[in-house]
């Protein structure tokens, strides 16, 4: 567990408007990403639909993010991943943000 103030034990702090947190098994439980906020925005940039988007890609460009993914997590991530992106895309969307 971490001893640093702001921190509850995992990567990435709560709250930082830097790290988004996702739930990579919907178990509530979730991560700290640095940066994918970014990412996401790259791809929007790029016109690439979530169709258009893979696992593998989106873990490669948040692992460039210098985010840390275990290989044994390595597809739990990519399916949150890929998750997160069509509802952050469906969201662009809707409001044409």
């Amino acid at each position: 567990m971490s001893q640093r103030p702001g921190m509850d034990g995992s990567c990435c702090p709560k709250g930082d408007v830097n790290v988004t947190q996702i739930d990579l098994f919907g178990d509530g439980r979730t991560v700290g990403l640095v940066g994918l906020q970014t990412v996401f925005e790259q791809l929007v940039l790029l016109g690439r639909r979530p169709e258009d988007v893979t696992a593998d890609e989106l873990v490669a460009m948040v692992k460039a993010q210098r985010n840390y993914i275990p290989d044994r997590t390595r597809a739990a991530y990519g399916a949150a991943l890929l998750r997160e992106y069509i509802a952050y895309w469906t969201r662009r969307s809707k409001t044409g943000k």
